[in-house]
């Protein structure tokens, strides 16, 4: 998710909680059994993490909503722990946030992204960090050239990967000075199925819908939400995409670009907001 330390105006809403946990000459010469004690207690901290977010979408939620771990990555190629996880949080089955929870040079850090398609949120963290969301944290489009959502839950899923595979997810390739690109790796399965409690009202009746990763190795690049929306006779398929890393990324489908951004640390909106504690807090 991330290849070099942040600073506080490289992130609209960056929150540095702590500085970073350097390492010590003792980290290096540590035993095995030492090395391993350690990884379990910092996936600990991670998986716990989750809870240390609230998130409320404002006038629709009385108590903070309630993260779930969707995915637990690793990225060999920028040398990740393997202590590393997505979390989102859901609202009438629907997420609403998500974020990437790792340790990177010592800190816990927590990448947080709303998902919210008509903004009002609110993110605070047990620090007593605040951020008031009151824009969209994606934006949706018509997906070209699709039938109508399917009439069952097995057939609308099929509907889903299928449009998945239609995109190409890109990630820059900083080793090259961003000359060249990776194409990113769709994960076969869904991060998450929706668990739709009230469909809503028409024209905005959302019927189902499903959060897929573009990847490099199990790290999530690139995150996509399909969703079926509108009139139960009309209903069509939407698409929006959401960044999960630094990197510069772009989505093609078939030769046109359709969504692109230039790094979550440079090009990032108001609905993003990053935070770090060092392990030892």
């Amino acid at each position: 998710m991330i290849t070099r330390p942040r600073t506080a105006v490289t992130l609209v809403g960056l929150l540095l909680l702590a500085g970073l946990a350097r390492r010590t000459p003792a980290d290096e010469t540590q035993a095995p059994d030492d090395a391993q004690e350690k990884l379990r207690i910092t996936k600990e901290l991670v998986e716990k993490a989750a809870n240390e977010v609230k998130v409320l979408p404002d006038g629709e939620a009385e108590v903070p909503l309630q993260p779930e771990v969707v995915l637990r990555w690793q990225n060999s190629v920028r040398v990740q722990t393997g202590a590393a996880v997505l979390a989102i949080w859901t609202h009438n089955g629907r997420p609403e946030g998500m974020a990437s929870i790792f340790v990177w040079n010592g800190d816990l850090c927590h990448e947080f992204s709303s998902l919210s398609r008509q903004g009002k949120l609110t993110v605070s963290h047990k620090s007593s960090a605040r951020l008031s969301l009151r824009e969209p944290g994606v934006v949706f489009k018509p997906v070209p050239d699709s039938p109508p959502p399917a009439d069952t839950p097995a057939a609308r899923l099929r509907q889903m990967k299928s449009i998945a595979e239609r995109f190409t997810a890109k990630l820059a390739d900083q080793t090259r000075n961003n000359e060249n690109t990776e194409v990113l790796r769709l994960l076969a399965k869904p991060l998450y199925r929706y668990e739709i409690k009230e469909s809503g009202s028409d024209p905005w009746r959302l019927l189902d819908g499903g959060m897929f990763a573009y990847v490099m190795g199990t790290d999530p690049e690139v995150v996509l939400l399909l969703e079926a929306v509108g009139a139960e006779n009309g209903a069509a398929w939407q698409y929006a995409f959401a960044i999960a890393t630094t990197h510069a990324v772009e989505v093609r489908l078939g030769e046109q670009v359709v969504w692109s951004r230039r790094g979550f640390a440079s090009d990032a909106p108001q609905a993003e907001v990053f935070l770090r504690r060092r392990l030892s807090d």
